[in-house]
C-alpha cells in the first residue's frame, strides 16, 4: 500500500515538475488602436518558436500578450509585470516608439530584455551605457532618414518639401534626422508642421491649406494609421491631391490606414513610404522564403493564403527574423532556469552570436556587438540603410517594393 501511495504521489507531481519549466515571451504592444500590426508581430514570434516545437533547452515557450494602447505609463507597468515574472525571459514591443523612448531608463536599468521588431525611434537602442538592454531589428530613424529625403529630392524631384509630423518622441526623431539630410541639399531649417493623436479632419484640413498655399510641392510624413489616413483624406476632400507628393515614413502600414484609404482613392495620390526591403510580393522569392510562408500559411490557414492576406506585414517579418536570432542567443547561452541569470546570459550572447540567422531581410552575421556611445552607436541595430527600400501600396492593398515591379 505505501508504494502505491508513492507511485500515486509521483504521478500527480510530475505535471507539476515538468509545467515548471517554462519561459514566457512577452509583447508590450497597441492591441487597441494598432491591433493589427500587434498580431502581425505575434505572428512572426509564434511561427518562429513552432519550427522548434514551442520548446528550447529543456523549456516550453509560452507566450503572454500585454496591451499598452499607445500610453507611456501603461506600457511601465506592464514592463514591471514581465520584470517580476520568473519565467519572463524577453519581451517584444510594438509599433509605438513614445513607450520605449520614454521608458528607457527604466529598461535598462531593471535589466528587462527588450526586442524591437517595428518602432524606429532613434534613440531607443542608444542608451549610453555598455550594459545595452534593448535590440532593435527594425527601421532606425538616424538612418532611415536619408532614404527616405534621397527619394524625395531624387526620384519625386522635390523643390520645397514641408515636414508633417505628429507630436511625439517619434516625431521628434525624424525632426532631426530628417532637418539634418535636408541640409545635403541645402535646405536649412526645413519648415514642419506638428499634430497631436487626437487630431480631427478640420484640423487637418487647415494643417494641408496652409502647406498648399506656401508653395510646398511635397510632404514628407510621419503618422501613424489613424492620423494618417485623416490627411490623406483631407488632401482628397480639399482636392489637393494632385499638387502634392506624400513621402510617408511605415507608421501608415500599421493598421487600417488601406481600409480607410482604399484602392480606388489611393490611384488619386502620389505616395510611398519606406519599409525594409524584403516583401512576400518581391518578384524573386527564394526557397527559404516560399517555406516560410508555406508554415504561415498552414498556421494561419483560416486567416492567410496569400500575401496581401498578410496585414502591416513588416511587423510579421521583422518578429520572425527577431525571433529566430533570439532562439539562437538562447541556443548559445542556455537557460539555468534562474531568469535574472538567464536574461543576461542571452543579452551577452545576442551581442556575441556564434552562429549565422537565416532571416528573410537577409542573413544575420553578428547583428549584434556590444554598445558604445562614442565608437559604436549602432551597435543594437541588426539593419541598417542597405536594407531599407522604398514602396507603395498596390491595389489588393499588398505592399509592394519599389524596384521590383
Amino acid at each position: 500500500m505505501k508504494y502505491i501511495c508513492f507511485i500515486c504521489l509521483c504521478i500527480m507531481a510530475f505535471p507539476v515538475m515538468a509545467n515548471d519549466k517554462i519561459i514566457r515571451i512577452y509583447q508590450d504592444a497597441d492591441l487597441s488602436n494598432h491591433r493589427k500590426s500587434s498580431e502581425s508581430i505575434q505572428k512572426g514570434i509564434e511561427l518562429a518558436f513552432s519550427e522548434i516545437g514551442n520548446s528550447i533547452s529543456g523549456y516550453t515557450v509560452e507566450f503572454k500578450y500585454l496591451n499598452h494602447r499607445g500610453n507611456v505609463v501603461r506600457s511601465k507597468m506592464n514592463y514591471e509585470k514581465f520584470i517580476n515574472d520568473p519565467k519572463a525571459l524577453a519581451i517584444f514591443s510594438g509599433i509605438h516608439s513614445p513607450p520605449l523612448i520614454k521608458n528607457r531608463d527604466f529598461i535598462n536599468k531593471s535589466k528587462a530584455l527588450t526586442l524591437v521588431p517595428w518602432a524606429a525611434g532613434a534613440p531607443i537602442s542608444r542608451y549610453p551605457s555598455s550594459e545595452n538592454w534593448i535590440f532593435r531589428l527594425s527601421l532606425d530613424d538616424a538612418r532611415a532618414a536619408p532614404v527616405i529625403v534621397d527619394f524625395a529630392m531624387k526620384n519625386k524631384k522635390c523643390k520645397s518639401p514641408h515636414l508633417l509630423l505628429e507630436n511625439t518622441p517619434w516625431g521628434d526623431s525624424n525632426l532631426t534626422g530628417i532637418s539634418k539630410s535636408l541640409i545635403n541639399y541645402g535646405i536649412v531649417n526645413a519648415t514642419a508642421t506638428r499634430f497631436g493623436w487626437n487630431m480631427g479632419e478640420q484640423s487637418s484640413r487647415m494643417i494641408l491649406r496652409e502647406i498648399l498655399e506656401n508653395g510646398h510641392d511635397c510632404i514628407l510624413l510621419v503618422a501613424n494609421s489613424i492620423e494618417g489616413a485623416i490627411i490623406i483624406q483631407s488632401l482628397l476632400d480639399i482636392d489637393a491631391e494632385d499638387k502634392i507628393k506624400i513621402i510617408s515614413h511605415w507608421g501608415i502600414t500599421g493598421g487600417n490606414f488601406h481600409e480607410m484609404i482604399n484602392a480606388t482613392k489611393r490611384t488619386n495620390i502620389d505616395l510611398s513610404f519606406i519599409q525594409s526591403c524584403f516583401a512576400f510580393t518581391n518578384s524573386v522569392q527564394s526557397d527559404f522564403a516560399k517555406d516560410v510562408f508555406s508554415r504561415l500559411k498552414k498556421k494561419y490557414r483560416n486567416e492567410i493564403n496569400n500575401p496581401e492576406d498578410l496585414h502591416s506585414a513588416v511587423g510579421f517579418i521583422h518578429a520572425y527574423d527577431l525571433t529566430r536570432v533570439l532562439i539562437a542567443a538562447i541556443k548559445q547561452a542556455g537557460l539555468t532556469g534562474d531568469i535574472k541569470i538567464d536574461r543576461n546570459a542571452i543579452r551577452l550572447a545576442l551581442e556575441n552570436l556564434q552562429s549565422e540567422v537565416q532571416g528573410l531581410v537577409k542573413t544575420y552575421k553578428k547583428p549584434f556587438t556590444q554598445f558604445d556611445a562614442k565608437n559604436n552607436v549602432n551597435a543594437h541595430e541588426a539593419l541598417n540603410s542597405n536594407d531599407f527600400c522604398m514602396a507603395r501600396f498596390g491595389y489588393a492593398d499588398e505592399i509592394l517594393i519599389l524596384g521590383d515591379e
